[in-house]
């Protein structure tokens, strides 16, 4: 009896150990430090002569995952997945309840923030998306070329190619897009575009008329900004081929990697 209740109080003793420990490491991972000076430059190193790769405003709370061994400088998590360096004096570190404070309760929140990054809307004025899908029934590459005017609206050129088993078909033009909610980081867009086609038969086919077509585009499709600079997006389009004695309709699926800078 006495020696089970030894084991007990043993393995009590170990568990108890091993929670401390777990809480240590989660308060370690937790760490949080908030800006005080106006701005805070970080840096890709733990230095001024490192390259500046983000500038955080007074207030803003980013978690520490380090501190230089040498100087006063903290090892910070930028809001896009990345890391870099900032400088002790111009920021303030958090024990382990204000961070919880700072971060709140909701897990889904804290969910977010390991899979989201801030909308780039807010942050860019240029976008180079890479298509592929189905159009027509064929499969499809596009090249989409952007420039944001304003968070709720950008100006899209398009340039790409559909792959038929007879004809391929080249696209060109431009257009909008209109996002409905640019400051969230998955937002839906409508998009409307304009301009030309130009029909291409196989060398092997000869019987089968080409030629070039205007066309015009409608729909709309997902934007979805990820951790690590990378942003996803879907379209659903339909199209309108047409000229003074053709129309065709069509409809594109695709998926894309989008690049914002």
């Amino acid at each position: 009896m006495k020696r089970a209740v030894t084991r007990a109080a043993i393995a009590l003793a170990m568990f108890t150990a091993m929670l401390a420990t777990s809480r240590a490491a989660r308060a370690s991972d937790e760490a949080l430090v908030r800006v005080l000076a106006d701005e805070a430059s970080v840096h890709t190193g733990p230095g001024f002569s490192f390259r500046v790769i983000y500038v955080a405003p007074r207030g803003e709370v980013l978690p520490a995952i380090g501190r230089s061994t040498t100087d006063n400088w903290f090892h910070v998590q930028l809001p896009d997945g990345t890391y870099g360096w900032v400088l002790g004096d111009q920021v303030f570190p958090l024990d382990v309840e204000a961070s919880e404070e700072q971060r709140g309760p909701s897990i889904w929140k804290r969910m977010g923030d390991a899979v989201f990054s801030p909308p780039p809307l807010l942050e860019y004025r240029v976008g180079l998306t890479f298509s592929a899908g189905m159009l027509g029934g064929d499969g499809m590459f596009l090249f989409r070329p952007s420039v944001v005017l304003e968070p709720h609206v950008t100006l899209e050129g398009f340039v790409g190619e559909t792959v038929g088993n007879q004809v391929d078909v080249l696209y060109y033009g431009g257009g909008f897009n209109a996002f409905v909610w640019p400051n969230s980081p998955v937002t839906p867009f409508l998009a409307a575009a304009g301009g030309g086609a130009r029909g291409n038969k196989k060398a092997d086919q000869f019987t089968i008329t080409t030629g070039h077509y205007s066309m015009v585009n409608v729909g709309g499709g997902l934007l979805i900004a990820l951790k690590k600079r990378i942003t996803l997006r879907g379209d659903v389009r339909h199209y309108v081929i047409f000229d003074p004695n053709h129309t065709q309709r069509i409809q594109e699926y695709s998926g894309a990697l989008a690049i914002h800078f």
